[in-house]
């Protein structure tokens, strides 16, 4: 049995940085052996077909939003701070990345998903707002009460969704960090942001 010669999470990112960039309809098997850089075989070896690739593309992705939410929870203190990141993070991202979400791209793109790539998205989105709704219930002593909880959060995770077609589109910072700003205005805070 032969060893692999490549890391597997690296190789991961490429191919998520080519589905992203150019979304799973327009990407070919001959994009993904160019840009992950390893043999064809090495792909359906590792991975499976394009779509198996796509769905462990998804996931690789989900897992490191997941991940940024958590590094914004514990780096700031307060709810205010921590939605205004959330947001920001979604709007200004590193470089090498595409712009806009691939979670939110493939839901927009692909005009009928197949059932298993919608319900992960589905799942994607609702695990968000559930943090959304949790974030709202821990910073609760920043808002007026009562607060509904469950449909703030829906209502962030619309927004958030939203931002992250503009980042695609619009991808005009200053434009979209505003828009956030104003976004959050809509939370019933003790005090005026």
């Amino acid at each position: 049995m032969r060893t692999k010669e490549f890391d597997t999470t690296a190789v991961l990112d490429k191919a998520m940085l080519v589905f992203w960039r150019q979304g799973y309809e327009q990407t070919s098997m001959q994009n993904l052996v160019a840009e992950m850089g390893i043999h064809r075989r090495s792909i359906y070896d590792t991975f499976g077909d394009k779509h198996q690739l796509f769905l462990a593309a998804l996931a690789h992705y989900h897992e490191q939003t997941i991940a940024m939410f958590d590094q914004i929870n514990s780096q700031h203190n307060d709810l205010r701070s921590r939605l205004t990141a959330i947001f920001t993070a979604f709007i200004k991202h590193p470089t090498q990345q595409p712009n806009g979400c691939l979670i939110v791209n493939t839901a927009t793109a692909l005009a009928t998903l197949e059932d298993d790539v919608q319900k992960r998205i589905q799942h994607y989105l609702q695990q968000e707002q559930v943090i959304l709704q949790q974030l709202l219930i821990e910073g609760q002593a920043e808002l007026r009460h009562p607060i509904k909880d469950e449909l703030l959060a829906a209502t962030l995770q619309n927004a958030l969704v939203g931002i992250r077609v503009m980042a695609k589109v619009n991808p005009d910072s200053d434009v979209l960090i505003a828009t956030a700003h104003q976004t959050l205005q809509i939370l019933p805070w003790k005090e005026v942001l």
